[in-house]
């Protein structure tokens, strides 16, 4: 497996990720930022309200929501400006050529070409809602920047389409059992068509490292080839069994697949780990790294998550959020129980932490803090409905400085095309993309002094802001 290849994009030193397609394997895609999406790293500032930008935790009323847009936008216009005048800008380096004032930053992907782990669908069968089911993702874009850390630590990675399933095989189909088979053999082979039908599945995750950026990196060039591998394993498993599934089968066998991939890929982690530090000649230097991890699956009909630390997957459906996973912080009572059991403490130094040293109480690798820090991930299925409208996934850079709800609000007001009516000169869109780039450059008004990660999944087209541009998407 090739790595992913990474090209110098303009201005910060970020860089766009892109996956290579080989052996079958689904490979990350690669968007070129635009200058308006990247985000220098800043001075720290005392709190959001030195930028102008209010810093309330509950869900802001409609007047609210303008300051925070205008507020925003004020500040990206102060930004550029400030950027030009002092001449920190750096031109963009030869193709390949790595940045040079610090390590680069992943850029965002709303491309439709990427590797495929099946043969490309008929063309127009992707256009086809299956029977129970909803269709992929509108849109999809990710944002990584370094922020005020002198280290960039943070990973994200994309590949949409991941699987290509059966649209047929769903959950009317698995409820059914022997007795819709003998209506389709009834029907003469009228449902040949239909199991012919394939559905894409997309995967999403955000990596959050910790005492360095190799677990990170790991993650986001192996997970999804390892998840890719133990989900064609477990399904030729089951299907050797000759049993069929009852209504759980399918969430059983992405639950067991996602921990066997979690485990797989932290014990490759490990390995790595322990011969870097072996090699070490410092006996002071660091002794190991980490890396959160949040995973999301979306398929026709359910959306799998798995998280691993405290980055999180939030759901709008209906402009509700719904968490779609929990964080794993040390003080939490299960948590609590779990690393006491093992033999650790948790130690509050400076905020809880895993023998005062790791503020998460999961993560891949760590392997000098296990047993007490788990790389066992915490697996939900949801079903998807008609009101699901995006997916936030962020690391703890978003979510220590907004609520979930503040964070749907921003995102819900860039998607139908509010904050680009309002505000041309400094939103020039209303994808997913452009929801992303909003969220971190609001996190970063708000005084976030962390690598900062998000990736917005757009499930279906929001209402039209009535002010705005027909071409405000982009």
């Amino acid at each position: 497996m090739s790595s992913s290849s990474e090209a110098s994009t303009q201005d910060h030193g970020v860089t766009a990720q892109a996956g290579a397609e080989e052996h079958g394997v689904p490979a990350l895609e690669v968007q070129a930022s635009a200058e308006e999406h990247v985000l220098p790293a800043l001075e720290a500032q005392d709190s959001g309200h030195d930028h102008g930008v209010p810093a309330f935790d509950e869900e802001p009323t409609p007047a609210d929501t303008d300051r925070i847009l205008a507020a925003v936008a004020q500040l990206a216009r102060r930004r550029r400006l400030e950027a030009r005048r002092l001449g920190r800008t750096a031109p963009a380096g030869a193709e390949g050529e790595a940045p040079k004032r610090a390590r680069p930053v992943s850029a965002g992907s709303s491309s439709r070409e990427s590797a495929k782990v099946a043969p490309e669908p008929q063309e127009g069968a992707s256009e086809v809602v299956p029977p129970g089911g909803w269709p992929k993702s509108v849109s999809h874009g990710g944002l990584s920047v370094i922020g005020r850390r002198r280290e960039m630590e943070d990973a994200f990675a994309v590949a949409a389409p991941f699987l290509l399933v059966k649209a047929a095989a769903g959950k009317e189909e698995e409820e059914s059992g022997e007795g819709e088979e003998k209506e389709k053999e009834k029907d003469g082979g009228g449902g040949e068509a239909e199991a012919e039908a394939e559905a894409e599945v997309e995967f999403f995750a955000v990596y959050d490292g910790h005492g360095g950026p190799r677990v990170a990196d790991t993650c986001r060039e192996r997970l999804h080839v390892v998840l890719a591998e133990e989900v064609a394993r477990l399904h030729l498993q089951l299907g050797k069994g000759g049993g069929g599934d009852d209504g759980g089968g399918v969430l059983r066998r992405w639950r067991e697949a996602m921990e066997a991939c979690f485990a797989r890929v932290d014990g490759e982690v490990v390995v790595v780990e322990r011969e870097v530090n072996k090699n070490k000649n410092n006996a002071g230097d660091t002794v190991g790294c980490g890396s959160t991890a949040v995973v999301a699956v979306v398929g026709p009909r359910h959306i799998v998550v798995a998280n691993c630390g405290d980055s999180r997957a939030v759901l709008s459906r209906g402009g509700v959020p719904m968490p779609l996973s929990s964080d794993h912080k040390p003080d939490r009572p299960d948590e609590l129980e779990r690393v006491e059991s093992a033999g650790g403490r948790v130690i509050n130094w400076n905020g809880y932490r895993v023998l005062g040293v790791l503020a998460t109480s999961r993560a891949i690798g760590d392997y000098y803090m296990k047993p007490f820090i788990s790389a066992e991930p915490e697996v939900t299925v949801t079903e998807r409905t008609q009101k699901d409208e995006f997916i936030i996934l962020a690391s703890d850079g978003l979510w220590d400085v907004m609520t979930n709800e503040v964070a749907c609000k921003v995102a819900r007001n860039c998607l139908c095309g509010r904050a680009a009516a309002k505000y041309p000169d400094t939103v020039h869109g209303s994808s997913a993309s452009d929801a992303a780039s909003m969220l971190v450059e609001f996190a970063m008004s708000r005084g976030s002094t962390d690598n900062i990660s998000v990736v917005v999944v757009e499930l279906k087209r929001l209402k039209r802001w009535k002010g705005a541009r027909q071409n405000g998407r982009t």
